[in-house]
């Protein structure tokens, strides 16, 4: 079996992590000192409030912990650190290229325009890149609370041509949120513009129980299903999904805190995976679920007894995924391969 020091070194790449779910203690002390707000003094106490019980009666009680640090990410100067901190922490895991989703909205409750969170969030991004060997791009979440007029004006982010630091930066688009009350056909019209835009789509689905979710959100133009436990229920499908190339963000620790799922038998990570369909593994949110990327492959490799051969295809499946252009991909992919190679 692979020790965790050669997982460790192994080159990942990571397609589903939340901005606002995945900050360090140290950066949420920073800035809750940025913006004077009293923190507990104690790092233990302060985990209370930022850390998902390990056992979580439904998403919607996951999702509580995020309310703690949203007053935190109001300002440039927080979501620019915000941003660079998720990077760093990635880079620190040997991870070679994040996609990092945040919904704008979330931190537009002040003094900020969707358009400005958007940029400070990119800065970090750009500064992260500098400073570390990570590729790192981000993704637009709508929140599915919300009503579909106020998630169009999401759109305008990608009209913002001649601004180089979003168009060089976000890559995709996403819903997250409430899944099972409000499913991905609710957002027709909005998916609609977003398909004629040529914005890439991946969509929280199949989270909730529900497998219709997955199909539905394929059929509205995702390319990637973010979580899609429920898909188990059908796995006369799984030849469709190769076919189509769809790619599928696990995140196994936030999988089953969430109640996604429930038992390691009817988790489909390697039944998808010996299938051919492209899984990949994810924190989803490394802060409220306490995890990295690191302990998600170790979880895979306790369950699975993965190979570094297997986890080689999970990372080729990212690449391939991934919502960079094809020259990107090529590049990326020859760093992962030596970077295995070297690994024996």
């Amino acid at each position: 079996m692979l020790d965790n020091k050669t997982i460790k070194e192994m080159p990942k790449i990571e397609l589903h992590c939340h901005l606002d779910g995945s900050l360090s203690i140290d950066a949420i002390r920073q800035m809750a000192k940025n913006e004077n707000i009293q923190l507990p003094e104690k790092d233990e106490d302060l985990k209370v409030n930022i850390h998902a019980p390990q056992e979580t009666h439904s998403l919607l009680d996951y999702l509580a912990c995020f309310d703690y640090v949203l007053p935190l990410l109001q300002t440039k100067e927080n979501l620019e650190l915000a941003a660079y901190d998720v990077a760093k922490q990635a880079a620190d895991e040997n991870v070679k290229y994040i996609e990092i989703r945040f919904a704008p909205m979330h931190h537009a409750k002040k003094d900020l325009n969707i358009i400005e969170v958007t940029k400070a969030i990119c800065k970090g991004f750009e500064q992260a890149e500098a400073d570390f060997d990570i590729k790192v791009r981000g993704l637009i979440c709508g929140l599915r609370h919300e009503s579909v007029d106020t998630l169009m004006t999401l759109l305008n982010i990608f009209a913002e041509e001649d601004e180089n630091l979003i168009s060089d930066y976000i890559v995709g688009f996403d819903l997250a949120g409430d899944e099972e009350n409000f499913p991905p056909k609710l957002f027709t019209p909005l998916l609609e513009k977003v398909k004629q835009k040529g914005v890439n789509l991946t969509l929280h689905a199949g989270e909730c129980g529900c497998a219709q979710n997955i199909f539905d959100s394929i059929e509205l133009g995702a390319s990637r299903i973010g979580h899609g436990v429920a898909i188990h229920e059908n796995p006369d499908e799984f030849s469709f999904l190769k076919e189509k190339k769809i790619t599928f963000e696990m995140a196994p620790t936030s999988n089953f805190q969430t109640k996604a799922i429930e038992s390691l038998e009817l988790y489909p990570f390697k039944e998808l995976f010996d299938a051919g369909v492209a899984v990949t593994i994810n924190t989803d949110n490394r802060t409220v679920s306490n995890t990295n990327l690191v302990k998600e492959y170790c979880r895979i490799r306790d369950w699975y007894d993965f190979t570094i051969a297997d986890f080689l295809k999970v990372n080729i499946n990212a690449v391939e995924g991934s919502f960079i252009t094809d020259i990107e991909k090529e590049s990326l992919l020859d760093k992962i391969l030596l970077e295995y190679n070297q690994l024996g």
